[in-house]
C-alpha cells in the first residue's frame, strides 16, 4: 500500500519521520514554510514541497491555500497513491475527498477548530489522544467518520527511536556547568491565541532571577535561536536543557516525554497538556501566572522520569485504521 503524508507544519516532521517503520511505502508532500524545508533535509526525509504558507492575511491564506490543493491534486493524480495519512493538514484531507482517496487524520489540537471542521469530515479514520473527550471530537466530526483514540500523545511518535547528539552543544556554543533554559514563546499567529505576547518581559524576568543562565530561544518561524543559528535537532538540546518553557505545546510536551523539566504557560491548555500534567510530567502556569515561578526553585527541580512504553505510540493504531478504512470503502 502507497501512502501519501504531507507534512505541514514544522513539528509534522518529527511526528512523521519514523512513519515508513510502520507502513509498506510513504511518499511525502511538504509546503514552503520555514522551517519545513531546511528540517527534512536536516533529517534526510525525501518530500516534494508543493505550494506555501499565506500568512497573517485571511484572504491570503485562503488564496494560497486553493492554491495549493490544485497544486496537489494535479501532483498526486499521478502517483497511484492508495491512502492519505496526514496531521490537520486541510489541503491534504480536500484532496483526497476530491480524488476520492481513503484518508486517515490525526488530531490533538480540540482548540483548532475552523481546521478540524474542514479536516475531519472529509476523513474516514480520525485518530486522537483519549486525553480528548469523544463529544468533544464530535462536535466536528459527522458520525460517518470513525474514531480510534490512543493513550498517549502525539509527541510519542515525534521522540520515538530518537538519541542525543551532544554536538548540538558546541553548535550553540552552550556549557553544561551552567543553567540551559530553552524558550518558546506563544503560537501568535494560531486563530486560538490570544496574542498577549509575554516573551519579551518573561525572558527578562529568569535573566534577573537566573543572571548565569544561557537562554536559547527557539522563534516560531522556525527552530532558530536568538543568534541566528541554523536549523538544528531540537529534541537534542532538550535532553540536555535545565528547563523547556514553552507559550505553546509541542516542545513542551517533546521535553515532558524525554524527562526534562517542561513549562507550558499557554493560555488554554489542551487535553493532552491536562493529561502530562496528571502524570506529574508537566507544569502549567496559564498566562501570566508564569511570572509567579520561582526560576532558582525551578531550574533545580528533578524531573519524574517515565519510560515511552508506558504510553501508546499513535501510529500503533494505524493497522485498525486501514481496516476500518477498507470496510468503508467497500460498502460505497
Amino acid at each position: 500500500m502507497k501512502v501519501w503524508t504531507d507534512i505541514f507544519n514544522g513539528p509534522h516532521v518529527h511526528f512523521f519521520q519514523h512513519l515508513s517503520n510502520f507502513v509498506d511505502e510513504v511518499h511525502f508532500t511538504a509546503r514552503q514554510y520555514y522551517p519545513i524545508p531546511q528540517l527534512l533535509r536536516l533529517y534526510k526525509i525525501n518530500a516534494r514541497v508543493i505550494g506555501s504558507h499565506g500568512g497573517k492575511d485571511l484572504y491570503r491564506k485562503l488564496l494560497v491555500s486553493s492554491e495549493r490543493v490544485l497544486l496537489l491534486a494535479k501532483y498526486i493524480k499521478r502517483q497511484n497513491v492508495d491512502l492519505v495519512i496526514h496531521k490537520h493538514s486541510v489541503e491534504a484531507a480536500r484532496v483526497a475527498w476530491g480524488l476520492d482517496l481513503p484518508s486517515i487524520s490525526f488530531v490533538d489540537n480540540e482548540l483548532m477548530v475552523p481546521q478540524n471542521m474542514l479536516v475531519c469530515p472529509l476523513s474516514h479514520v480520525l485518530i486522537a489522544p483519549i486525553a480528548i473527550d469523544q463529544y468533544v471530537l464530535r462536535n466536528f466530526t459527522p458520525s460517518h467518520v470513525s474514531i480510534l483514540q490512543f493513550d498517549g500523545v502525539s509527541e510519542v511518535a515525534n521522540v520515538y527511536q530518537h538519541e542525543a547528539d551532544e554536538r548540538v552543544l558546541k553548535k550553540l556554543n552552550l556549557r553544561t556547568d551552567r543553567p540551559i533554559i530553552v524558550f518558546r514563546g506563544e503560537p501568535i499567529l494560531a486563530a486560538y491565541s490570544s496574542r498577549n505576547g509575554l516573551e519579551g518581559a518573561l525572558i527578562k524576568s529568569i535573566q534577573t532571577a537566573l543572571p548565569d543562565a544561557q537562554i536559547v530561544r527557539i522563534g516560531r518561524e522556525g527552530e532558530e535561536g536568538s543568534y541566528n543559528f541554523r536549523v538544528f535537532d531540537a529534541r537534542s538540546l532538550f535532553r540536555f536543557a535545565d528547563i523547556v518553557i514553552s507559550g505553546g505545546g509541542t516542545m513542551a510536551r517533546e521535553a515532558a516525554l524525554l524527562s526534562t523539566n517542561a513549562i507550558t504557560y499557554f493560555e488554554r491548555p489542551l487535553a493532552v497538556d491536562r493529561y502530562l500534567i496528571g502524570k506529574s510530567m508537566l507544569q502549567t502556569f496559564p498566562g501570566k501566572e508564569i511570572f509567579t515561578v520561582d526560576w532558582k526553585k525551578e531550574v533545580r527541580r528533578k524531573t519524574r522520569r517515565r519510560p515511552l512504553s508506558d504510553f501508546e505510540h499513535p501510529f500503533e493504531l494505524l493497522a485498525r485504521a486501514e481496516k476500518l478504512v477498507r470496510l468503508q470503502t467497500r460498502t460505497h
